[in-house]
């Protein structure tokens, strides 16, 4: 899978060498933002990635920003046709208020076939 950076942010990478999936970091032009309780924010990703033919990319949630946070994903599925920049979607299930900030490791994307 191809990936382009058209914004200021980490490349997306594996966390080990046995890691499922491409961590996902938030752009450091973002503006850093709080997420209330039962509300949701939609993070530019800086990233367009070139999903194959027959699969899908699909976010899937850290598990120390789920645990830890209350940060759940919400929209997960990139499809082969979608050329535009990837979005993150993030949920607070806490019961805290949570600062998302530049640079800021969120999610895990995982290729995986649709056919």
């Amino acid at each position: 899978m191809k990936i382009k950076l058209i914004k200021k942010v980490k490349e997306p990478n594996r966390g080990t060498s046995a890691s499922a999936g491409l961590d996902f970091y938030v752009p450091d032009d973002f503006k850093a933002t709080k997420v209330w309780p039962g509300k949701a924010v939609l993070i530019p990703s800086g990233v367009k990635a070139q999903v194959p033919e027959g699969y899908a990319l699909v976010a899937f949630n850290k598990s120390g920003v789920a645990t830890k946070e209350g940060l759940i994903v919400g929209a997960c599925v990139v499809d082969e046709d979608y050329e535009g920049e990837n979005h993150i979607h993030m949920i607070n299930v806490g019961d805290k208020v949570v600062d998302i900030v530049p640079g800021q490791k969120l999610v895990q994307f995982i290729l995986l076939p649709v056919n």
